[in-house]
């Protein structure tokens, strides 16, 4: 069994950071995942193997090891295993939800997808206003995964076919995105061509393109975010599966 989820765990117990587990901290617990457990105090004996009234970490993955193993406990092991597993994937879902970035993103290519946002794309490509450059470069660097620095030349080739280009944009991955390319244009983000009021008079798809990109960046900050907590998640899963297996 992964370490760390035998470590994510123990701090789900710890409570008050110490390093140890009372038995308050361990029955607070176990009420909540395994409410109608029984024999509570045999089981912090078993855990409790030096009988100083604690759990210390050591002893912790001891008990939490056995897992599989058939003895009398091995249902609250498992119970506790499935328990910290769903919890995991409840973090999950309560960041993802919390998180607007991708969003957004989905709202300004709405607007771009639109007669509106297509018939002004057209426009961008022929008649560029002031500060068009800063955000299609902007938009490339997200999209093709380069710092490199475009010409308005490589621009117009880049929208000049609409439908690849909304396409692009809808397949956007953050998770792709490696923190120098962001850091190659992010300064430019407080640039007036990134606000949208500012821009809608002076072209719509320019105005939607800069607050597209500003929401793909929040997007990319999300991510790894939720790299961390996804991982948590899927050690979880990992751990059920492991004694699942032990258990056939």
């Amino acid at each position: 069994m992964d370490e760390r989820i035998i470590t994510e765990i123990f701090r789900r117990f710890d409570r008050n950071k110490d390093g140890i587990i009372s038995r308050e901290e361990l029955l607070a617990v176990f009420d909540k995942i395994l409410p109608g457990a029984k024999d509570m105090d045999r089981l912090i004996q078993q855990m409790d193997t030096n009988h100083d009234g604690q759990i210390q970490y050591e002893e912790f993955v001891v008990w939490i090891l056995g897992a599989g193993n058939g003895d009398a406990y091995d249902k609250d092991r498992s119970s506790l295993l499935n328990a910290h597993a769903q919890a995991a994937h409840q973090k999950v879902e309560r960041l993802r939800e919390s998180q607007t970035g991708v969003k957004r993103t989905a709202l300004f290519w709405g607007q771009l997808s639109s007669e509106q946002g297509r018939a002004s794309l057209a426009t961008l490509r022929s008649d560029p206003p002031r500060g068009a450059l800063a955000v299609v470069c902007a938009a490339h660097s997200l999209l093709r995964v380069s710092s490199k620095k475009i010409h308005w030349e490589e621009a117009e080739a880049m929208l000049e076919d609409v439908d690849a280009f909304l396409m692009e944009l809808k397949d956007y991955n953050p998770y792709r995105v490696p923190a120098y390319v962001v850091q190659s244009f992010e300064e430019n983000l407080t640039l007036p061509y990134f606000d949208y009021k500012r821009m809608e008079e002076r072209n719509y798809a320019c105005a939607c393109l800069g607050s597209w990109v500003i929401a793909a960046v929040r997007s990319w900050r999300e991510a790894k975010q939720m790299v961390p907590v996804e991982d948590a998640a899927l050690r979880a899963d990992a751990a059920v599966a492991e004694v699942k297996q032990k258990q056939t």
